[in-house]
C-alpha cells in the first residue's frame, strides 16, 4: 500500500513550476507571430509620394495586318 504525505511547500512549488511553464509556452506562442509580422513589415515603404505617381494617356498602337492567309491550301508535303 502506498502512503500519501501532504507537503504544502512541495505542492506550492509544483503549482509554481506549472504556472511558470504555462507562461513560457504563452510567451513563445505570442513571440513567434510577432516576429513573423515584424519580419514582413520591417523596411517596407509606407506610402508612395504623390509626386512619384504619374498617369498619362497611352499612345495609339497600330494594329498589324493579317499575316496568315486562310484561303491558301497547304501542300500535302507539309501536312
Amino acid at each position: 500500500m502506498k502512503t500519501v504525505t501532504s507537503n504544502k511547500s512541495g505542492e506550492a512549488l509544483e503549482v509554481a513550476k506549472r504556472v511558470i511553464y504555462s507562461l513560457q509556452v504563452l510567451l513563445v506562442g505570442l513571440f513567434i507571430p510577432f516576429l513573423f509580422v515584424f519580419g514582413i513589415s520591417y523596411k517596407m515603404p509606407k506610402t508612395k509620394a504623390q509626386s512619384q505617381i504619374s498617369v498619362r494617356e497611352q499612345s495609339q498602337v497600330s494594329q498589324p495586318e493579317n499575316t496568315v492567309d486562310f484561303g491558301k491550301v497547304l501542300s500535302e508535303k507539309n501536312s
